[in-house]
């Protein structure tokens, strides 16, 4: 059980680093268009920095919002989601009017739509997001989320206690049921000494003897006159008749085990009305020997 639960542990560290990497590569893209929307604002502003506008181009072209959107909502950016995708949206407005009317015309649509205040919004969202890497720095901040990556952790933290508690929940009953099959099996085979008369039916031959070994799965007992038997027999005794199959035998003694299990309140009914009184050494010591 230690193995698989050191096999478990080992697969929950090694998931959630590939999650914290998805994350932060995610992250990164989002920090990126952050850092070009504050490039584009300043040079419709000032007129310097045109090349931001080939940037923001370049990453709206690299990154459609669809596939984008999956990417957030896969590693669990989900408050980031709508500003991003608005901020899209009013930035392919503002490229479309720089390129039919100018870069006067698209100032005053960025400051219509307020775009410099969903790009601050949006920046501080992106700061917040769960990774732990240090940005580039330009038009943006260097992001480390503190709080977020703490937030991650704690997360981490209540998946990792959920799956330890069903996987031990799932192992204690494992082991119940398991143990429950072992205590039948001992109860079902467990031998009793004792003196009960009885008969053996072998194809036509009769054999009188006593039970000097009792359990609810089988018998041991020692025939009055030595006789070699073998295979299916017939057993009577205490006023039950019962079939049993031989699966040892010895120059004193034979060994059997029933076809169906000796009922539990008639063996031991048995046992009080035939207790044992007088077995030699040697029956003590050979009851051992059988093999139910």
């Amino acid at each position: 059980m230690q193995r698989w639960l050191l096999i478990l542990a080992l697969l929950l560290t090694g998931l959630l680093p590939l999650r914290a990497e998805a994350s932060c590569a995610v992250h990164q893209d989002l920090s990126n268009l952050h850092r070009a929307s504050r490039g584009v604002l300043s040079y419709l502003e000032t007129g310097e920095g045109a090349y931001h506008l080939q940037g923001l181009r370049s990453w709206m072209s690299v990154h459609p919002p669809q596939p984008l959107l999956q990417r957030m909502r896969a590693v669990g950016i989900t408050a980031a989601a709508p500003p991003a995708m608005e901020l899209l949206k009013r930035h392919q407005a503002l490229l479309h009017i720089h390129a039919s009317q100018g870069r006067i015309a698209a100032r005053d649509s960025a400051r219509h739509l307020k775009v410099a205040e969903l790009v601050a919004e949006f920046g501080v969202l992106v700061e917040a997001l769960p990774c732990d890497q240090v940005k580039e720095e330009g038009f943006g901040s260097k992001l480390v989320a503190v709080a977020a990556e703490d937030a991650r952790m704690r997360q981490q933290i209540i998946n990792a206690g959920i799956a330890w508690v069903s996987f031990l929940v799932l192992g204690g009953s494992i082991l119940y049921f398991l143990d429950r099959i072992g205590i039948r099996r001992i109860r079902r085979t467990k031998r009793f000494p004792c003196a009960v008369p009885c008969k053996l039916q072998a194809g036509s031959r009769t054999l009188r003897g006593h039970l000097v070994d009792l359990s609810r799965a089988g018998a041991k007992l020692r025939p009055d006159v030595p006789l070699v038997v073998s295979g299916r027999v017939g057993l009577q005794f205490g006023g039950y008749t019962v079939t049993a199959q031989v699966r040892w035998q010895t120059a004193d003694y034979i060994g059997v085990q029933f076809t169906k299990d000796f009922n539990f309140i008639q063996l031991h009914r048995l046992l009080e009305a035939y207790p044992m009184e007088a077995l030699d050494t040697g029956d003590v010591k050979g009851g051992a020997r059988l093999a139910h």
